[in-house]
């Protein structure tokens, strides 16, 4: 599937207005679409004019020129930046069940925010969905022979992931959405699972948990393990215990361990799961088991969403900022396809999103 970065309608602009030329502060970005509003031509045509491609008489050409400089218009450093690479094209190949993507948050709106991004810098997305047994290899090694793409976005990375060396084989540049930050001469949106860490038990114990089950994706990907390493050293820190269950980040998952969790001995007084899906089965379990939340046991999510938000009672989640992330991984791919030589950038902190679904513990432990 092939996802336009509406790649004649791009609206970058650094700030400029319609106002006087007087020299006082404007207020109203200039973009493409008042360009093409106030010389009643299409937004296509001023992208054309504006990068100097073809499509357009001289005479327009200079009439778009002309206008963009009267209203301090300019295009801003991304979209000057992918000028210069072939294709306009970021490439994206996802190895999981599609079926799962189309449910979980993460991804549908980091996607949003990376196609917010291209559609600003006048460029394109493509996206393929693949099975989980090395299809997407195939993909990322034909695209970049063919020269498809200018460069990749990966995520899930795993301890052994080949994607990283086959690309760096090809010449291809790509940008991991990565836990860690090692010396692999990639490039990289570190996100750190401490600051999620610290969110999330610092909320709990302040409401007097001190035991705590964390329900977590596969064990297969670097981040997942981070976060367990990550939350039980968090643990020990604050004399807690947390204990850690492999899930799946699939509905089904996240309510049989539930229901495992809470009908075994020494249920936990809060539960910590790895998506917003898992969360949502939670809650469904314990009220289907008479558990009262957040009375009885606490449900926090790693990630929000509006499903988050929109459960009865709410949950706790922490927003991850994904589609902030999604335009910030687009961005770092674009500086590094255009030469730049930083590799690694910081992804946006994250905010714990505080609902119904944790409370004070009231369980007392023997």
């Amino acid at each position: 599937m092939t996802t336009s970065g509406s790649t004649a309608d791009g609206d970058a602009g650094t700030d400029g207005a319609d106002g006087p030329p007087n020299g006082t502060r404007r207020s109203h970005r200039v973009t493409i679409s008042d360009l093409a509003r106030r010389l009643q031509i299409s937004k296509a045509s001023v992208s054309y004019a504006l990068n100097g491609r073809a499509g357009v008489s001289e005479e327009t050409r200079q009439r778009v020129l002309d206008l963009a400089e009267e209203l301090g218009f300019h295009p801003n450093s991304a979209a000057v930046a992918l000028s210069a690479s072939r294709t306009r094209t970021i490439g994206i190949v996802i190895a999981r069940d599609p079926t799962l993507i189309s449910t979980e948050a993460f991804y549908m709106r980091t996607l949003v925010g990376i196609e917010q991004y291209l559609n600003e810098v006048d460029s394109s997305l493509l996206l393929r969905l693949t099975g989980e047994h090395g299809e997407d290899l195939d993909v990322l090694r034909r695209w970049s022979r063919q020269g498809r793409v200018d460069g990749f976005i990966l995520f899930d990375e795993l301890e052994d992931d080949q994607r990283i060396p086959l690309l760096k084989e090809l010449g291809v540049p790509c940008v991991v959405v990565s836990s860690n930050e090692p010396d692999d001469s990639v490039g990289r949106l570190i996100s750190s699972s401490s600051e999620t860490v610290d969110l999330i038990l610092d909320h709990l114990v302040g409401l007097g948990h001190t035991d705590i089950a964390h329900i977590s994706g596969p064990f297969t990907f670097i981040h997942e393990r981070s976060r367990v390493q990550t939350l039980h050293e968090g643990g020990v820190r604050r004399g807690i215990t947390v204990r850690h269950v492999e899930g799946s980040y699939r509905y089904d998952d996240g309510a049989e361990l539930t229901r495992q969790l809470l009908t075994g001995p020494n249920p936990p007084t809060a539960i910590v799961l790895g998506n917003d899906l898992m969360a949502v089965a939670a809650l469904r379990v314990a009220m289907d088991l008479g558990t009262a939340v957040p009375e009885q046991v606490s449900v926090v999510a790693w990630d929000d969403s509006p499903l988050c938000e929109l459960a009865r009672p709410g949950i706790t989640a922490v927003d991850q900022k994904t589609m902030e992330r999604g335009r910030a991984a687009a961005d770092l791919l674009l500086r590094i396809v255009t030469g730049n030589s930083t590799l690694h950038e910081e992804a946006p902190a994250g905010a714990l999103r505080v609902r119904e679904s944790s409370g004070p513990s009231q369980v007392t432990r023997s």
